[in-house]
């Protein structure tokens, strides 16, 4: 038997969230237990629901992927999902599991799955 990570997405973008959504759906050990537009619904949700891993964007609305996981007194997995290069090496600072550059393939978010 093999595990079931419950997963977020937090992302603005509709066809980042598609793209991931369908990744999600694609990989047998994870499940979407919900989808944010911007970090505070997320920390709302999270409050709500717990998850085991989140993927994150970097840039959205309100508050920062970044800052909003600074906030989290116990933050879950979290693999960034955005098109900015520049903030790698603080998202690991952060103990991100995994940076993926937008676009990404399902080959690399495989592999980002994987490092959780």
């Amino acid at each position: 038997m093999s595990l079931v990570y419950k997963c977020m997405i937090v992302e603005d973008e509709p066809l980042a969230r598609q793209v991931l959504e369908q990744y999600i759906k694609e990989h047998p050990s994870l499940e979407l237990a919900a989808v944010c537009n911007d970090a505070l619904e997320a920390q709302r949700q999270l409050t709500l629901d717990p998850v085991t891993l989140v993927f994150l964007d970097i840039n959205l609305p309100r508050l920062s992927g970044i800052s909003f996981l600074k906030g989290l007194v116990q933050p879950p997995c979290i693999i960034f999902t955005t098109a900015y290069p520049e903030y790698a090496v603080e998202g690991f600072e952060l103990n991100a599991a995994d940076y993926l550059l937008k676009p990404f393939s399902f080959e690399r978010f495989l592999k980002a799955e994987q490092s959780h």
